[in-house]
């Protein structure tokens, strides 16, 4: 009696849970990627599940379709944006079967046409992971190498006292291009008198008025006054005129802001509460 009871209680008692499959294991994998496509510890968690698997899994053909997308994008594409594109295919095939190692590898490549170095690097990278074997390892590895210069360099490039340095150089450069340049303003007010101009010398900006009217004196035609100079920040610029202020009495002075055009074919400052523009003569 007392064995019957005993068989009869193993018999009640629940079944261990039933091991789950390799391919099972796979699709609650990647089932997770999807939910979080930035996980990479889990992406390759499953490269590597993936390969102890015996037969490796079918490839589904949801991600064969976005592979011919991708395919297709590169084949026909014209600039960083087509690229960009092909690689955003590539990553939606991976979402589905994200341990098919030539996925990775063209995925690569249509980051690196696209200009982002980083997620190339990462794509090859995944790619050697997923294939450990494969023939063209050693390339593959040297072009890693060669995306890690680039962005090392990018970096660089990037640093704000390379940034400063070369806004120094092609500020040089322009005041280089415009230097000895004059530019000419005809106020309404100097009209019958002449016109005000402004002289690039070097990293100066120099000042003065043209004299063109022979009301007082025919000798003074032509002839040319200096009224102040300041030194170019830049492209901009500060005069402090003490001759030919706005109220024109005595002791008092003017203040004229300007900026070079970045074409640097006009001037433009404020002034006596007006804006004035300056072109240059040629």
């Amino acid at each position: 009696l007392a064995f019957i009871f005993l068989l009869a209680m193993i018999v009640s008692l629940p079944c261990p849970a039933q091991a789950q499959s390799p391919q099972q294991t796979l699709n609650q994998y990647v089932a997770d990627l999807q939910k979080n496509p930035g996980d990479y510890a889990l992406r390759e968690k499953i490269i590597r599940h993936v390969q102890t698997m015996k037969p490796a899994p079918a490839v589904p053909q949801e991600a064969e379709k976005f592979e011919g997308r991708a395919e297709f994008a590169i084949k026909n594409a014209k600039n960083q944006s087509d690229f960009l594109d092909a690689a955003k295919e590539y990553e939606k095939a991976l979402l589905i079967a994200p341990w098919v190692p030539a996925y990775y590898f063209n995925q690569g490549i249509a980051f690196e046409k696209a200009g982002k170095l980083k997620e190339a690097k990462r794509s090859f990278e995944t790619y050697l992971l997923a294939a450990p074997n494969a023939q063209d390892a050693r390339d593959v590895r040297k072009r890693i190498a060669g995306l890690e210069y680039a962005i090392e360099k990018l970096a660089k490039e990037s640093s704000p006292a390379a940034m400063t340095e070369r806004k120094r150089q092609e500020e040089g450069a322009f005041l280089k291009k415009i230097d000895g340049a004059r530019y000419k303003y005809r106020h309404s007010d100097s009209r019958d008198a002449g016109y005000w101009i402004l002289d690039i010398r070097g990293n100066q900006v120099i000042k003065g008025f043209v004299i063109t009217s022979s009301r007082f004196s025919p000798e003074d035609v032509g002839r040319y006054e200096r009224d102040c100079m300041a030194p170019l920040n830049g492209r901009e610029f500060t005069l402090t005129s003490g001759r030919f202020s706005c109220s024109f009495r005595d002791n008092d002075t003017t203040v004229e802001k300007g900026r070079i055009s970045d074409d640097g074919e006009s001037i433009t400052t404020q002034v006596c509460n007006e804006t004035r523009t300056y072109r240059r003569e040629r």
